[in-house]
């Protein structure tokens, strides 16, 4: 026994050991800097850049025409300069000094076949629907790019400065054909860094692009490391360590951790997003909107806010977002906030609703969560809270890039009836614009991939339209809140929170930010050590 524990001892020493050493940096790898990623990414590929790991990545190997800065405000970027000319055209110019990584200028077919790639239906792009307003793309001239309305689109604004508007090389994506954006193929951008190579679950490797055409704004590191770590305490022990120099986003549960280590900068920020448990409403009993209200009376939110959330998100209402995207007339939204139903936990009378919509003894279900913490945590206590009334829900736990593709109704996750291939999931949603509407759309419009509760009511789905192409504000919110109104009632989405997103870098290191819109503006190029 004393030669075992002896044994135990001496393995535990070197492991601990190991990792008290850790990565920092070292002569030879001074110049590599280490992101840690929850989950894998999607694809090399800015039409399928839609989510918290893989547009970090993408982010550095494309870019857009335009891009939105540190105050969430259009800046030019690939486009020297735009102008709305009227409701329905926008004229950019395009910079003529910009060539991509590979050395190859880029033109005018490059900037006009990347717009299009989103509406061809053979892409798939998970951006596509921001082009339901288009008409026409097309160059009117040299270096001037057009884009042509069918209808008024409030929020056309704002897409070239998503992943919607960078730039691929048209040669290279036409000749990868179905490989590009995979992990033998990659993918040729404009952007600081360059794709090395992607070991699928592990890890993607960029290089320096040293053919950057904008060298005022260069990379300081010679490569960059995009770990996939997707346990959270593990991913934080590493920061810590020094095996990572940076983890984004961070989690949720860890953030007061974070916040109290002396070797470590924590930025957060208040987001456009959501937390949130979608109902399938095209599954028995979601379909039923009792059934949707009484789920509500049985959880404990408040519970869930004081005793889980805390710092990493404020308080949840009724409204798909919280008071960051009222950002058009921000006192009636302040007032249809008072105005909108409270939470109300009651489990008697859960039981009772529960009861007359048919299910006196309750049913089992399923719901889905990814690796994330935080949401593991609220799960269990949603499951507690839903046993009280009967209903057994299963937690049906899965990666991070698998929990995206059933979250977005990918072909391959639908069951053999075409449905959502879940009861319940929790998932988040970031609005894509710093507009009301920004998670209003995407999450209640039917037919929509991002609509996780498979959501469809045709008057909702009107209003929508019509708040999209009304330029008067206040008409625009009327439409709006005639919308909030059916679809509080429906209850298709419970929102548990609204998350604060943060950045933790090494202290060694500075020249990174985190903003409202992080999703499209994370860049690494100027980070660098705070020596320098």
């Amino acid at each position: 026994m004393k030669r075992l524990l002896s044994l135990l001892l001496a393995v535990l020493f070197l492991a601990s050991a190991l990792v008290g050493c850790g990565n920092k940096p070292s002569a030879a790898d001074e110049k590599t800097f280490v992101i840690g990623l929850d989950s894998d990414i999607i694809r090399l590929d800015p039409a399928l850049a839609y989510d918290f790991t893989t547009n970090p990545v993408v982010n550095q190997i494309t870019q857009g025409l335009l891009v939105f800065d540190e105050e969430n405000q259009l800046q030019p970027l690939l486009a020297s300069s735009w102008e709305q000319v009227d409701d329905l055209t926008y004229v950019y110019q395009i910079r003529d000094d910009v060539t991509f990584s590979d050395g190859t200028p880029m033109t005018m077919d490059d900037v006009i076949y990347s717009l299009e790639r989103h509406r061809d239906e053979n892409v798939n792009s998970y951006l596509g629907w921001m082009f339901d307003s288009v008409k026409t793309i097309e160059a009117t001239g040299d270096w001037e790019l057009t884009v042509t309305l069918s209808k008024p689109d409030a929020n056309w604004q704002y897409v070239p400065a998503t992943t919607a508007g960078h730039v691929v090389e048209k040669a290279f994506a036409e000749e990868a054909g179905d490989k590009f954006g995979d992990a033998e193929t990659g993918l040729v951008g404009t952007g600081p860094y360059v794709f090395e190579s992607w070991k699928s679950g592990s890890e993607v490797v960029l290089a320096k692009n040293e053919a950057y055409w904008n060298t005022e704004d260069a990379g300081y590191f010679e490569k960059l490391i995009f770990k996939v770590v997707p346990d959270d305490t593990t991913r934080v022990t590493a920061l810590k360590t020094g095996d990572l120099d940076c983890i984004l986003p961070t989690p949720a549960a860890q953030m007061d951790i974070l916040d109290s280590d002396e070797t470590i900068t924590h930025v957060t920020s208040p987001g456009f997003g959501v937390t949130f448990l979608a109902f399938n409403t095209q599954k028995e009993p979601f379909n039923n909107a009792a059934v949707r209200h009484a789920i509500e009376m049985a959880i404990d939110f408040d519970s869930i806010q004081t005793g889980l959330v805390k710092q990493a998100g404020d308080a949840s209402t009724a409204l798909p977002s919280s008071t960051a995207l009222f950002t058009i007339e921000p006192e009636r939204w302040t007032t249809y906030l008072e105005n909108a139903p409270k939470h109300n936990f009651d489990v008697e009378g859960a039981k009772a609703l529960l009861a007359e919509a048919g299910y006196p003894e309750g049913f089992t279900c399923d719901l889905m969560v990814n690796e994330d913490g935080l949401r593991n945590d609220i799960a269990l206590v949603i499951n507690q809270n839903l046993a009280a009334i009967g209903i057994t829900a299963n937690i049906v736990k899965v990666s991070g890039d698998e929990h995206t593709r059933y979250q977005f109704g990918d072909a391959e996750t639908l069951d053999e009836n075409g449905l959502r291939g879940y009861d319940m999931i929790m998932a988040g949603w970031e609005a894509d614009f710093p507009d009301p509407a920004g998670n209003l759309q995407p999450l209640y419009q039917g037919g929509n991939s991002y609509n996780s509760a498979d959501y469809n009511n045709a008057a909702v789905n009107e209003l929508i339209a019509q708040q999209a192409t009304e330029s008067d504000p206040t008409v625009r919110n009327d439409l709006l809140f005639q919308a909030m109104d059916i679809v509080v009632e429906d209850m298709p989405y419970l929102f548990l929170f609204y998350p604060v997103k943060g950045i933790a870098i090494n202290k060694e290191y500075t020249g990174v930010s985190m903003n409202a819109s992080w999703i499209w503006n994370i860049h690494f190029q100027g980070v660098h050590p705070v020596a320098e």
